[in-house]
């Protein structure tokens, strides 16, 4: 076995950074101690830490992430003082297999695929070793894992945040914008919503794309609210955006400006080529749209700005020291030209209605101060949370930069977005907002939304958890559902009766669980059908979020196929028999031991099966016959065919009966061979009379 062990981007590593156990032993011995540990009952954090540290001197940090990770497994969790409990009897194959089971079936890239396989492979391997083996000790009282969650319900309308009045207002705004600019749904929704959270907006596109006439009406959309517009040149003198200098001030020594009717006194304000301005005005920007304060003299004045819209033909010079200026831009949205017939022959012909906001549908301060200090009390639940968290990871492994000022900003605009669409939490779908903010340039948009739409998913499913399960009945360890108790596998020594019996036990669970997760999946996708269709800031709920639901459901459907077809394999003892005798592996080209010597037909089984001395099954060599050779009169003298019933059979294969008592009435000089290929059959079998099941199909 190699001892060079490479971190896996996406399970033992995130982002360059450590995340879990990078050798297989380490990972072994610090789930060993997380049993050992939590023998006497619940330990601290502090102290699990450190007895995992001593056992297998893994870093901090992948001591952190593998402790993150036990409650994923079903039988640990963390009570409410923070200590890890244990379910009872936990040993230690059992937890190393859902360990196992997650970390093969997490999205890695395509050339990580194998090593994945290989490690998860090596921990089950080392924990089924003897010198791994740890048994928990906990106490027969000892509490069981808490339920699962269920599936979130759609965000509690019944309390908004803000009067419902305001809701209805800004979805008829919205109505109103839609109709004046076409294919201009993104723009319209994230450019007023980026006015609402007092953040600024850069639209980049070629002239003549209505982005001046966007910012005046959307400026219009605010009642009372001043319009300040102006193209910007290297020449422009900061006289043209500030005001002129006070004669009389400076007749009295005090340097400032008659800002009236400029920009400090501006509500809404559009800059065009706004790059293309001079240090002297740049530096001023900065503090004015920043701080919302215009400096001059030894004056600092509020400005009453509630947004700025820049543009721009293109993106800054990397090289002209506009990074400051470019960051303040909270939401940068490309603005290409009309596409479609329909909207060009309507702009063309100016059949579009007017662009001026009727007074009914405009916005007073009052509401949109209400708007903003009600946004501050909306939470953010852990799934948001570890999905923010995740996209942060991106950025940096992408490059996005993405400064911490920025991301506070997004977050108070997400939480804007929640507020005036009468929610009190924040949903996944709300993270779609954030790619015209995490985008830095247009042609990374593709990039930013597929990392935005990876941390949707279907969320209703918990991923990975159903074909953890398939590889835990293999131990009969399928975790319970809520009403059930987790009950312990069978022993080795069981007779097989019993062990079929907690199979078959254990296989209902599963499909229990199945149809959980079909029931979930489905409920989701109506859930966020419902919320697209009605979520005040998104145009369209995009197509890939629904594929995902689709394909989901396509793997939970194989899923279902092998499921069943096990289900079958269990359903009586002659189908457990002949489905043993199926599982046998075809026969090889070999000089000896190849050619059927006997045959063993299961009572009630559709045909004999031929085996060869090394206990493998002998197909047919005729191409035209396919399945396996059924012995015929002819050859009944040099080939026995031992009819069983199938609980001797499955006796025998059991070790609970021997072979003497299958062959008493072969002939003789026939029996020596028969129980040679007896004996084989029962080392390929594994001496278990309970068939495995198979492994199932990859998804997607």
């Amino acid at each position: 076995m190699s001892k060079h062990w490479p971190d896996i981007p996406g399970v033992t590593a995130v982002s360059g950074q450590a995340r879990l156990p990078r050798r297989p032993t380490v990972a072994v011995r610090a789930l060993a101690a997380a049993i050992t540990s939590t023998n006497d009952g619940p330990v601290a954090l502090a102290t699990l830490y450190d007895r995992i540290k001593k056992s297998s001197g893994a870093e901090q940090a992948r001591i952190e992430g593998l402790v993150g990770w036990l409650p994923l497994s079903h039988v640990a969790w963390f009570d409410t003082q923070g200590q890890l409990n244990l379910a009872q009897n936990t040993d230690l194959r059992d937890l190393a297999l859902r360990y196992a089971a997650w970390v093969g079936t997490q999205r890695v890239p395509k050339n990580d695929a194998d090593q994945v396989k290989r490690y998860a492979k090596t921990v089950v391997e080392l924990a089924t070793a003897a010198a791994f083996k740890i048994q928990g000790r906990r106490s027969p009282n000892a509490p069981q894992p808490p339920s699962l969650p269920p599936t979130p319900a759609p965000p509690d309308r019944s309390e908004p945040l803000v009067e419902e009045a305001v809701t209805d207002k800004l979805r008829a705004l919205l109505k109103h914008l839609d109709s004046v600019f076409l294919e201009r749904l993104q723009h319209t929704r994230a450019s007023l919503l980026s006015l609402l959270a007092g953040h600024h907006v850069l639209l980049l596109g070629p002239p003549g794309t209505a982005k001046s006439m966007l910012a005046r009406t959307l400026c219009s959309g605010f009642k009372g609210a001043t319009y300040f517009e102006y193209l910007l040149s290297r020449f422009t003198h900061p006289d043209e955006l500030f005001g002129p200098v006070s004669i009389p001030g400076l007749k009295e020594e005090d340097y400032r400006r008659l800002t009236k009717g400029f920009l400090p006194q501006a509500h809404i304000a559009f800059l065009d080529e706004i790059f293309k301005a001079n240090s002297a005005i740049l530096n001023s920007l900065l503090t004015l749209i920043n701080e919302r304060v215009f400096h001059h003299g030894r004056h600092r004045d509020p400005v009453p700005l509630i947004g700025l819209l820049g543009a721009s033909n293109e993106l800054p010079d990397p090289d002209g020291g506009l990074d400051a200026l470019f960051d303040r831009f909270l939401v940068r949205l490309s603005v290409p030209p009309l596409a479609a017939a329909e909207a060009f022959l309507a702009v063309a012909t100016g059949d579009l209605p007017q662009t001026a906001v009727p007074d009914d549908l405009r916005l007073t301060r009052e509401e949109v101060e209400t708007l903003v200090a009600a946004a501050k009390e909306v939470t953010i639940s852990p799934n948001v949370s570890d999905s923010l968290v995740a996209l942060w990871q991106q950025a940096k492994l992408h490059e996005w930069a993405v400064s911490d000022r920025r991301w506070r900003q997004a977050v108070s605009m997400l939480k804007v977005a929640a507020t005036a669409d009468g929610r009190r939490s924040l949903v996944p779908l709300d993270l779609l907002l954030l790619e015209p903010v995490l985008t830095p340039a247009p042609e990374q948009a593709a990039q930013v939304r597929e990392a935005i739409l990876e941390q949707l998913g279907t969320g209703g499913v918990p991923e990975n958890d159903l074909r953890a399960q398939w590889l835990l009945l293999r131990m009969d360890r399928v975790a319970p559902l809520p009403e059930q108790q987790l009950s312990l596998g069978p022993t080795p020594h069981s007779p097989w009766r019993e062990r079929l019996a907690i199979r078959r036990t254990n296989m209902d669970r599963f499909l229990e669980h199945h149809q959980i997760a079909v029931e979930t999946l489905a409920n989701d996708r109506r859930r966020i059908e419902r919320m697209g269709e009605n979520h005040l800031w998104l145009a369209d709920l995009p197509t890939p979020i629904l594929a995902a639901h689709l394909e989901k459901a396509g793997d939970l459907a194989q899923i279902l196929r092998v499921a069943e077809r096990y289900k079958r394999t269990l359903g009586s003892e002659t189908s457990t028999a002949y489905s043993l005798l199926m599982t046998l592996p075809a026969a090889k080209a070999r000089v000896y031991g190849r050619g059927g010597v006997c045959a063993i037909h299961i009572d009630g089984a559709p045909q004999p099966v031929l085996l060869t001395l090394a206990g493998e099954r002998e197909e047919r060599t005729d191409r035209r016959q396919l399945g396996p050779i059924v012995p015929d009169d002819k050859h009944e003298a040099q080939v026995p065919t031992l009819v069983l019933e199938p609980s001797a059979f499955l006796s025998w294969v059991d070790g609970r009966a021997d072979a003497q008592e299958l062959t008493a009435n072969v002939r003789a000089h026939n029996a020596r061979n028969a129980a040679t290929a007896l004996t084989s059959m029962r080392r390929l079998l594994s001496h278990t009379a309970i068939p495995n099941p198979s492994d199932l199909p990859q998804p997607g």
